[in-house]
């Protein structure tokens, strides 16, 4: 029987192939998909309650939620406008353009996040170690960041390790090159929809 692994003719060590590798994370999410049916609300529901709750301030608009979601603005719209009816997004009006609005996590939403289903894969990630989580993290970014170079689109990802973030006071503050926005070091760990990866 011929094994499905691959191994290096220098070392003997099994090689994770291109396909097995996209396999495992296909099927991760599909698991995590396929988990978050409770509730009350769909995977897509849950899916905007966490972008939401993860959003930094500029990114916290349906056009954001839909580049995140991969999905198109029209039904990223229905998705946030059934949240705001059952009262787990706030709607506002952005400061900086007063044509779009702005979603906040409500008290019932943040009461909601306690049963998240996806903490089940939180708790899983946790077995692995600081450098494994690492590793993972800096492979599955660089793959999404190439899916977003071919299909033209916006890459999503965290403040901290942007190419438009500059350290300001020692560390203290930091400040977004993009916008010319001072950030506080709490915010660097937030999802932007402006995000580049770091140059």
């Amino acid at each position: 029987m011929v094994s499905n692994r691959y191994y290096s003719a220098m070392t003997r060590h099994p090689v994770t192939t291109e396909t097995q590798l996209a396999e495992l994370a296909l099927h991760l999410g599909r698991t995590a998909y396929g988990d978050c049916f409770s509730g009350g609300l769909t995977p897509a529901q849950w899916m905007a309650l966490r972008f939401f709750a993860r959003a930094n301030r500029f990114s916290r608009t349906v056009s954001a939620f839909a580049e995140y979601h991969g999905t198109t603005k029209g039904t990223a719209s229905q998705t946030v406008k059934s949240l705001v009816e059952k009262g787990y997004l706030k709607r506002t009006r952005s400061e900086h353009d007063g044509r779009s609005s702005l979603f906040t996590l409500t008290g019932s939403s943040r009461r909601q996040m306690s049963e998240d289903p996806f903490e089940a894969i939180v708790r899983a990630a946790q077995q692995l170690t600081p450098a494994q989580r690492e590793g993972t993290a800096d492979g599955l970014q660089r793959i999404l960041g190439e899916l977003a170079r071919q299909r033209g689109s916006q890459q999503v990802g965290v403040c901290s390790l942007c190419g438009h973030l500059r350290s300001e006071q020692a560390g203290s503050r930091f400040q977004c090159r993009l916008l010319n926005e001072s950030l506080e070091s709490d915010e660097t760990g937030q999802l932007c929809v402006r995000f580049r990866a770091g140059f």
